[in-house]
């Protein structure tokens, strides 16, 4: 046993790396359980929804909400463990809790450890290390036969490569959550308070010239009319570029340039290339340090934590933001400490007319089951429910109905289970009912709370910061996750190679310094090539190798 724990500790150390860079059931639940003999007597033979006649308890890993201030005893007594207690007689007990931010670490350990609680959420890397280490229950018959058929519709239209990214040696080792299209589109928030200040307008679709023009309104305007020079123009942090579309990021200023670094994309021959070495990716970095030379990017903004992106919005010296149609849920109180401010969001198109956004990956995080739990099937009973809940089918009960926020993030399985669509169609509904053409009791409750918050318009809800977010994202934000012009862009590989684990951390941080040098003027525009050719000697064109090969393998080819 010692040996197999060395051996996982020099696996997971590589992982650590990666990560820091980028049956009718008469068996008892779980051999940790202490009472675990005596557990779970038969359910109906192979209902996706049948009850134990007695309970069953699992054990499961446990990562404090962020968000939401949850009442004392509520994270495990709550309106779903009383719901999954009443319809399946199935009980979760906290094997540990931990912050959010402290949950990958508290992972790793329990995996080095091999001490896994009976389920675990684990990301992909921690997910093929488990797999790989043979500590996981083949789900393979207990899927075919538990699962409903919402869920096994759900994840087949995600298109047959998804599942096979939680199977290993053709077994079935984990459920994955989901993530649908469009949740992650961004957009430029902008306060429309100051352009009106610096005698401006702009459409809700602009250009990067519009952008421009705004953040040097906002420099040199006194937008906020202190009579102070104390505003800025365009705001980032050190997480200045991601994979996907983060919170004050540059990402959006490269989708403008049909640019999209750390990600992996199709050539027009076919061919997998790496979106961070292609001719798009220098003219995005002229055209950033352009805007860097003339002042308009914060001279800051490689010192800026990702965390502090809100210090200066509630401080009243931003009014460009860069974010997800959900950002204001990030910054309420905004409007809380200056009632004036009048945020809108606009759509940033490339040059041909369209807005390029790069979607997450559809896998979120994947559901791990311990080899030799005695009711795996348990598992899958509750992501059947939850993948009802989720997508509002009909009949489906409601909970925390009072209540507008992310509450799922109190169910002991901290993941939502929605469909591609499923939140496209949540704007689309609620900007329907807004317009007449869909009717307000179809909605379901949160979304009427939603609505009814709506009609009393942004102005009043300004006294209630957290329902003003909620209601400014979903009909401001939500333009951009209906708007005709959106282009989805989609990683071709969002897993982890062999050669990643050992060499992904170093290029990363090439990459990440050469743009940086690059934008602030350290670097000529030509040291890009430089940067590419040093990519490829580091390890980067065996990696592309790889990722092609591990694309062919999912695509069943």
């Amino acid at each position: 046993m010692k040996k197999r724990k060395g051996s996982l500790v020099i696996m997971l150390a590589g992982v650590l790396l990666v990560l820091t860079a980028c049956s009718g059931n008469k068996e008892a639940a779980s051999p940790e359980t202490p009472d675990g003999a005596k557990q779970g007597s038969q359910a109906s033979a192979k209902d996706p929804f049948g009850k134990y006649e007695s309970p069953v308890t699992l054990n499961i890993g446990y990562s404090i909400p962020d968000g939401i201030k949850w009442p004392e005893g509520e994270l495990v007594d709550n309106e779903y463990t009383k719901l999954y207690e009443e319809k399946f007689n199935i009980k979760f007990k906290h094997a540990f809790e931990v912050p959010s931010a402290g949950y990958e670490q508290k992972v790793n350990l329990l995996i080095s450890s091999n001490d896994i609680p009976d389920v675990l959420l684990v990301n992909e890397a921690q997910y093929k290390l488990l797999a790989e280490s043979d500590m996981l229950e083949d789900l393979t018959k207990v899927y075919e036969d538990y699962a409903s058929p919402t869920l096994k519709k759900l994840y087949g239209d995600f298109g047959p490569e998804f599942m096979r990214k939680v199977t290993y040696n053709n077994k079935l080792l984990a459920l994955p959550s989901t993530v649908p299209a469009r949740d992650n589109d961004s957009v430029v928030w902008i306060r429309r308070d100051w352009l009106k200040n610096v005698n401006m307008e702009l459409p809700d679709v602009i250009t990067m010239a519009d952008l421009e023009k705004a953040a040097k309104a906002f420099i040199e305007n006194d937008p906020d009319q202190n009579g102070k020079k104390d505003t800025y123009g365009i705001q980032s942090t050190s997480n200045f570029v991601t994979n996907s579309m983060a919170y004050n990021s540059l990402d959006l200023l490269f989708a403008a340039n049909q640019s999209f670094p750390k990600i992996w994309r199709k050539d027009a021959s076919g061919n997998i290339v790496y979106g961070s070495l292609q001719p798009e990716t220098k003219q995005a970095l002229a055209n950033i340090r352009d805007l860097y030379a003339k002042g308009l990017i914060d001279k800051e903004f490689g010192t800026i934590k990702p965390e502090q992106f809100t210090k200066d919005i509630y401080a009243g010296k931003a009014g460009i933001v860069f974010g997800q149609s959900y950002a204001p849920i990030a910054f309420p109180d905004s409007v809380k400490n200056d009632p004036k401010t009048d945020w809108n969001a606009h759509i940033l198109v490339a040059s041909d007319g369209k807005y390029y956004s790069r979607q997450p990956n559809p896998l979120g995080k994947v559901i791990a089951i311990k080899k030799g739990v005695k009711n795996p099937e348990a598992v899958v009973k509750v992501v059947n429910l939850m993948a009802e809940m989720d997508n509002r089918k009909q009949g489906a009960p409601a909970v925390y109905t009072n209540k507008t926020g992310f509450t799922w993030t109190v169910r002991p399985i901290q993941v939502q289970i929605r469909e591609r669509s499923t939140f496209s169609d949540r704007i689309k509904n609620l900007q329907a009912t807004a317009a007449g053409t869909y009717k307000r009791e179809d909605l379901p409750p949160n979304d009427i709370d939603i609505f009814d918050n709506y009609k009393k318009g942004y102005e009043a809800l300004k006294a209630q910061p957290s329902a003003w977010a909620f209601v400014i994202y979903m009909f401001n934000g939500g333009k951009v996750v209906l708007s005709p012009l959106t282009m989805e862009v989609y990683n071709e590989y969002y897993g982890i190679t062999k050669g990643m684990e050992t060499k992904w951390a170093n290029l990363t941080k090439l990459e990440n310094e050469a743009f940086m040098r690059i934008i602030i003027g350290d670097k000529p525009l030509d040291y890009f090539e430089t940067f590419v050719d040093e990519w490829k000697k580091q390890g980067g064109d065996q990696i592309t190798k790889e990722v092609a090969e591990e694309i062919k393998r999912l695509s069943g080819k």
